[in-house]
């Protein structure tokens, strides 16, 4: 459990002093949790907005820009299953259309879509690199986003099109793309349909291709020849580069006018607020206004309920995109679409469009996966999505720059950080998202490099910090800071004599924690003889029992109670079944499991019961107990005459809700042996103990026969390492830091230099 403790330290991880923004009449302050460059030309952002007045209400966001004037980055659509028919997760749209030289290094998922009959189905219009991929009835009905041929964006409250089919006699009306063919229709299906038409017998097509020199567009003429006919077959395949006309009734007769080998000419227009556009990229939207038109952001014609959001948006001059994703239906609240255009806004989008949200909302990062938390809890297949997409020369794997998650690093004196880099090829692709080697220096008014390479803020002031690797240098800049909580972590701690625990101190600001060097601090123990505190703060057991560590700095003073269990031997019995009372015995209807003590002390515990046909019959014995000390693994073991397909122990760890099933599948009577390893299977965070011991359950293999059967119980295990290993002297740790009064100030002198309690060089 934290404490919050006021202290005269204070740190936060931010791109600046929280900045703020008043959303729908409410101020929030807002977090920048991390910043990086996603790919080229583009900048990610993890932002976190907390209300200003009570904090009451958080909305957590991820933002990715991306600047199209870059000579390597495009904007494009990929389709789920690459047709439109057919859902995929975004992370896998954009690693199945990723190549060496073509990567898609960021998006989000798009359109809404049917999710019943024609799954994945877009509801709105479909444009994927300058061919309309459907053009549903409804579409006029609905918002659209996307970027035209020179990659700018282009967004629109009203859209309209039209085709036509003209020959050498006649000119006729092509009434959908990629649309179920109606009566009296003639409709052009391409590659992102299906593998075919899909169409019924009772029609003509026409396969044809463009002319040399053509291609597709969404406005304006194309020339094709045509080079297959059928008539009265149906469902003509499709493949890329070439298009189906498909007639029925009267325009199958006029279909059937033409021959392979004619030419005649597609006339495509697609007018978006009343202007012909020519679209490389375009998804639909939602029914409500566009959530930021011309600078204002939507007053009155939005969605008025808080979910998880995705928009897209541009800047005035159409030239930087805007990728949106906000969670919601968990810690963070959801919004409406006015709150939604009012961050987008506030970013600098000049015109936004909301798309489809709810679990289906996600902002994709590559090689760092999907970066928000769906409502789901897991990333959804959805019908489409929009990517920014690196287009370079060659494959490049080589390092040529890094930058740290965050530009800026505010600490307060004493803490210690130790920055994470990503890594960057030379077209500015991630290629690394932890970089490794790379050293830290700084000047000393800003503090110090640790041993291991952490970053110690010992300093009187801010700065920079610079980092190396090779030759590829960044520098981030450092900010002091002067006031907010600090405490230790935990409120208690079980040590033995064998791990040394160094007291955790660290400081709060807002939703960020970060660590102290606790040799800053001034350590006492109030009972030595039970456990032993040094300079760093390594605290050592010496005996059972209990003692408070203190901690002290300035006006700052904290505790930790230390709770110490030290074994005696290497191997020990928690619980050799002998106190029946502790245990409490369940298993299938009429089993009756019981334990039988044995008079003989050596002798093992029976646990006995009457195996009969039960559906997932099974047996267990229960009790809820903290385990003795730290032990490395806890060890179960039984002989029985009955055959168990499943064994499982629950242990839970003193930090957590619930404990974790460790598993074994005997299927065969004699010597079984459960062993949990502690460290493997709950990790080495201290907080984990005592660890609790909850139950055994047993499921039998139904070849057991029926009738009585026991299990011979000698008892739980603890087995610790250097178990015998009590000389408390031998692992206490000694760093070169020390702590004086002078003229009645507090001085710290670490590594020859001496400073003041706010970290004042003396």
């Amino acid at each position: 459990m934290k404490k919050l403790l006021l202290s005269i330290f204070a740190f936060c991880v931010t791109l600046s002093s929280f900045a703020n923004i008043t959303l729908n009449g409410i101020d929030y302050t807002i977090d920048t949790l991390s910043m990086y460059p996603a790919g080229p030309g583009s900048m990610f952002y993890e932002l976190r907005m907390l209300r200003a007045s009570n904090g009451a209400g958080r909305l957590d966001c991820w933002l990715m820009t991306v600047d199209t004037k870059n000579p390597y980055v495009t904007i494009e659509e990929v389709l789920g299953t690459g047709k439109i028919i057919g859902t995929e997760r975004p992370s896998a749209m954009a690693a199945r259309s990723t190549t060496d030289t073509k990567i898609f290094f960021g998006g989000t998922n798009g359109d809404f879509f049917v999710t019943q009959g024609d799954v994945g189905l877009p509801v709105g219009l479909t444009v994927v690199n300058s061919e309309f991929a459907h053009t549903p009835s409804a579409a006029t009905s609905r918002r659209v986003g996307g970027v035209d041929e020179d990659m700018k964006g282009v967004l629109a409250t009203n859209i309209s099109y039209s085709f036509n089919l003209v020959t050498s006699n006649d000119t006729l009306k092509i009434h959908h793309v990629n649309y179920k063919r109606g009566e009296n229709e003639l409709v052009l299906y391409n590659q992102h349909n299906a593998s075919t038409t899909l169409t019924n017998a009772y029609g003509t097509e026409l396969q044809a291709e463009l002319l040399p020199g053509e291609r597709w567009q969404t406005t304006g003429d194309m020339k094709l020849k045509i080079t297959d006919k059928q008539q009265n077959v149906g469902s003509m395949p499709l493949s890329e580069g070439k298009v189906v006309l498909s007639g029925h009734g009267t325009m199958a007769t006029a279909l059937d006018a033409l021959n392979i080998g004619d030419e005649v000419i597609v006339s495509m227009s697609l007018l978006f607020d009343g202007k012909e556009v020519d679209m490389a990229q375009c998804i639909g939207g939602d029914t409500y206004a566009l959530i930021v038109n011309n600078g204002q952001v939507e007053q009155s014609n939005f969605w008025n309920e808080n979910h998880p959001r995705t928009a897209f948006g541009t800047s005035e001059d159409g030239t930087v995109q805007y990728f949106l994703v906000l969670d919601g239906r968990g810690a963070s609240t959801g919004c409406t679409t006015k709150i939604l255009g009012e961050i987008i806004h506030y970013y600098g989008a000049y015109k936004a469009v909301n798309w489809d949200g709810g679990g289906s909302s996600c902002l994709y990062v590559r090689n760092l996966g999907p970066m928000n938390n769906g409502s789901d809890g897991y990333e959804r297949a959805c019908g489409n999505g929009m990517f920014a997409v690196a287009n370079v020369p060659e494959a490049d794997t080589v390092i040529a720059s890094i930058a740290p998650y965050m530009p800026i690093y505010s600490l307060p004196r004493y803490g210690v950080a130790l920055p994470k880099f990503l890594g960057y090829n030379k077209y500015g692709i991630m290629i690394d998202t932890d970089v490794q080697g790379v050293k830290l220096s700084c000047a000393p008014e800003l503090g110090e490099i640790l041993e291991d390479g952490r970053f110690f803020a010992s300093g009187e002031k801010g700065g920079t910090l610079y980092a190396k690797l090779g030759d590829i240098t960044t520098e981030l800049e450092v900010r002091l800071m002067t006031s907010a909580p600090i405490a230790i972590r935990l409120d208690s701690v079980l040590c033995d004599a064998a791990h040394p625990y160094t007291v955790e101190v660290q400081g709060f600001v807002g939703n960020a924690t970060i660590d102290l060097l606790a040799s800053a601090l001034s350590w006492t123990s109030l009972d030595p003889e039970v456990a032993t505190v040094d300079e760093t703060g390594a605290v050592v057991g010496v005996k059972n029992g209990s003692t408070w560590v203190v901690g002290q700095l300035g006006d700052f003073k904290d505790t930790i109670l230390v709770n110490v269990e030290i074994p005696t031997a290497h191997k020990m019995i928690w619980d050799d079944f002998r106190v029946v009372e502790n245990w409490t015995l369940k298993g299938s209807s009429g089993f009756n499991p019981t334990l039988s003590v044995p008079e003989d002390a050596s002798a093992p515990v029976n646990m006995l019961f009457n195996y009969k046909s039960a559906r997932s019959p099974y047996v267990q014995f229960a009790r809820e107990a903290p385990i003795y000390s730290r032990p490395d693994t806890i060890r179960i073991q039984m002989h029985t005459d009955a055959i168990f397909s499943k064994i499982y122990a629950t242990v839970r760890a003193n930090n957590a809700i619930q404990g974790i099933n460790i598993t074994i599948e005997p299927n065969q009577a004699g010597d079984v042996t459960l062993d949990i390893p502690v460290e493997e299977c709950f990790g080495t965070d201290v907080a984990i103990y005592p660890l609790h011991f909850e139950l055994v359950k047993m499921f039998l293999n139904t070849s057991t026969e029926v009738g009585e059967h026991y299990v011979a119980l000698p008892g739980i295990q603890l087995l610790y390492g250097d178990a015998d290993e009590t000389d408390v002297d031998n692992v206490l740790s000694s760093q070169s830091t020390a702590k004086f009064i002078e003229n009645g100030q507090l001085f710290i002198q670490r590594n020859g230099k001496i400073y003041t309690v706010l970290g004042t060089q003396k």
